[in-house]
């Protein structure tokens, strides 16, 4: 009855002038998202959370040109993952039986990012992969270890990963990333990787704070990093934004105050939205024999720089 009436065009027009109304339809929504184990946040003035850079407007200009200007080293990168074109197509499409083995649309890891969380530890000879955040991406760095006979040991910081994960890595910690001891990143050497796929908030004692302050700069030369859902140089999605991420603002800040620390090697959305490297996406798609639909991704991968 409620619902009905919630959802009439009549009610709807009616809130438009009233205050009450507009009240009830918060508190409805505010009751879904409890319900849905969601947490509020309350602030003590009003925001507008519209994209400010990209989605109809011009990207952020400094960080537009500071990704533009390393096109080069994207597109080398690209050809090296052909090395390993095999092994990537061995890989099932759509979503096998074992439950234990990636595949390429599963819905979180685009294309491209998916090859690199394949190609990267192969390329680099890793001997340790810590994930912040794990799932599809543990399958494509076990399948990578699998097939080509890597010495890679993989680290899993999840309190909650599914089921199957566990089996899938040497260490697991079942915590948040706040709640163990960073001195664990000191073990990652050059060529090893760090995967990042938290909360996506920078809030007092949040992963993000952890990993922004206190984590990356220690961080030893020629380490590689991956930081899940980064769209710079444009804005994160409209349709994300009662989400309230900030990690990538961090990271764009960051990368425009780097004195030469931090080398981009992989902007997988930027990559994506280049007219010439997302054209160089499709080839390489097709020269290695899979569907150029998987993408790209959104994954940001960086190396810290060996002074």
């Amino acid at each position: 009855m409620f619902s009905k009436l919630f959802n009439s065009r009549a009610f709807k027009r009616l809130s438009e002038k009233s205050n009450f109304i507009q009240w009830l339809y918060a508190a409805r929504q505010l009751r879904w998202e409890l319900n849905a184990g969601q947490y509020p946040i309350y602030i003590d003035y009003p925001i507008n959370p519209m994209p400010r850079y990209g989605h109809g407007n011009p990207p952020h200009k400094l960080l537009y040109e500071l990704l533009k200007n390393n096109s080069l080293k994207y597109e080398e990168t690209i050809n090296k993952f052909a090395l390993y074109r095999e092994y990537l197509c061995s890989i099932s499409m759509e979503q096998p039986i074992n439950s234990f083995e990636p595949f390429w649309r599963n819905g979180w890891i685009g294309g491209i990012e998916a090859a690199a969380l394949y190609c990267f530890p192969c390329l680099l000879d890793s001997k340790l992969y810590i994930e912040i955040g794990s799932g599809n991406s543990t399958k494509f760095v076990r399948k990578a270890i699998q097939q080509n006979n890597l010495k890679t040991k993989i680290v899993s910081v999840d309190p909650h990963p599914r089921a199957e994960i566990d089996s899938l890595c040497d260490e697991v910690l079942r915590k948040p990333l706040e709640d163990i001891d960073i001195t664990l990143f000191n073990y990652l050497n050059s060529g090893d990787i760090l995967m990042i796929d938290g909360s996506h908030r920078c809030f007092q004692n949040s992963d993000v704070t952890v990993f922004f302050l206190e984590i990356l700069p220690i961080l030893k030369p020629g380490v590689l990093v991956y930081i899940d859902d980064i769209y710079l140089p444009y804005d994160y999605p409209l349709k994300w934004r009662c989400r309230y991420y900030s990690e990538q603002y961090l990271l764009g800040t960051l990368l425009l105050a780097d004195s030469g620390r931090y080398e981009v090697i992989l902007p997988c959305k930027f990559i994506s939205n280049d007219e010439y490297l997302s054209s160089h996406v499709d080839s390489f798609w097709d020269k290695i024999g899979l569907p150029k639909g998987i993408g790209c991704g959104n994954g940001f991968w960086f190396a810290v720089k060996t002074h």
